[in-house]
């Protein structure tokens, strides 16, 4: 308060020095007519000048107080009754800049909440075709599992790619625009990390096999606190880049998962790598930014970026840490750090 004070005794310096100059002037005219007089009244004088100006800066300084209080409030909502009152406590030319920059915020507000309409009801209706795409997909899995035979190997397979990529992308669309909501639904419960990625496999088998890309489970009884659905969706973002990434010169492709725990914090640790094309590692710091694809291979230049960047949204949200390994050079491995059950 008291830097606020002198700050207000500052702004208004140019009185104080016009009073101080008075207060002199008159001192001297009554040295002039009777100096024993001026010796009694002229330190009265100034003391009582002195205590006038603080009282005054006082009162100045809670008034500009009260007047930042309410700008500030009229800013927050620029609306024509605030305007009215506060429009009082400025002078004639500030009351036509507040005029102004009123209008002015009224329309970007106008504009604001017209664009915030606008992209609300492009994401539910974004949110409503992605459930409503699900019945055909639903569909064409009851075909694939029930009309099998009569469908040709190859065909099925095709379809099965075809299945896979069309729900991952989805599921990636509704995630993005989970990660946007405001709210959110996860339901957090003790995991088998063994059984989770064994489903993700199972989910992926077609896939793997049509990408000639074995697995490795080195996991045993590793058992971690998280979102089911969640952690789901992160590993298969990371297998589908596993898959997508292939060295297409390479002979044997693998995917190894296995876990490991901190013996210091009790953290467990899922370690997923392959032998893919890998990533440089002036690219390892971007890769979780949204819409980076790097520069190695052609895979990644028709890649939209959007997969490790919502892993890692997600990943933030599941109090997951993410690790990516600068010593790997055989492809790619990243780490999922859970804390301590």
């Amino acid at each position: 308060m008291v830097r606020k004070l002198m700050g207000a005794f500052g702004k208004y310096k140019i009185w104080f020095f016009s009073i101080l100059i008075l207060n002199f002037i008159f001192g001297a005219m009554l040295w002039l007519i009777d100096t024993e007089r001026f010796l009694a009244i002229f330190p009265t004088m100034l003391l009582a000048s002195f205590m006038l100006y603080c009282a005054i800066g006082l009162i100045v300084y809670f008034f500009d107080e009260k007047k930042k209080e309410h700008f500030m409030d009229f800013l927050d909502n620029p609306d024509i009754e605030k305007q009215k009152k506060i429009l009082s406590l400025f002078s004639l030319e500030e009351k036509e800049v507040i005029k102004e920059v009123g209008e002015i915020l009224r329309n970007k507000n106008s504009v604001i909440k017209s664009q915030e309409k606008s992209i609300d009801e492009y994401e539910e209706y974004i949110e409503s075709w992605a459930h409503e795409i699900k019945t055909p997909l639903a569909l064409m899995t009851f075909v694939l599992d029930n009309r099998k035979e009569e469908i040709s190997p190859i065909v099925y397979k095709r379809l099965e790619y075809s299945r896979t990529k069309i729900q991952e992308d989805i599921e990636r669309m509704l995630y993005y625009a989970r990660l946007k909501s405001a709210s959110s639904d996860y339901f957090f419960k003790e995991l088998s990390l063994k059984e989770i990625c064994d489903e993700v496999v199972e989910e992926y088998d077609i896939l793997l096999k049509e990408e000639n890309i074995s697995t490795v489970m080195e996991i045993e009884n590793s058992q971690v606190i998280s979102d089911k659905k969640a952690l789901l969706f992160l590993i298969r973002q990371i297998i589908s880049n596993s898959i997508k990434y292939k060295k297409a010169n390479e002979e044997s492709h693998f995917i190894i998962f296995s876990a490991e725990q901190d013996e210091i914090s009790g953290d467990i640790k899922l370690i997923i790598r392959d032998n893919g094309i890998g990533i440089k590692a002036y690219d390892l710091p971007y890769i979780f930014e949204k819409g980076f694809t790097g520069e190695i291979g052609e895979q990644r230049k028709n890649s939209t970026g959007m997969g490790l960047y919502l892993v890692k949204q997600l990943a933030h949200n599941l109090k997951i840490e993410l690790q990516v390994s600068e010593n790997y050079k055989e492809g790619f491995e990243i780490s999922l750090v859970f804390p301590k059950i």
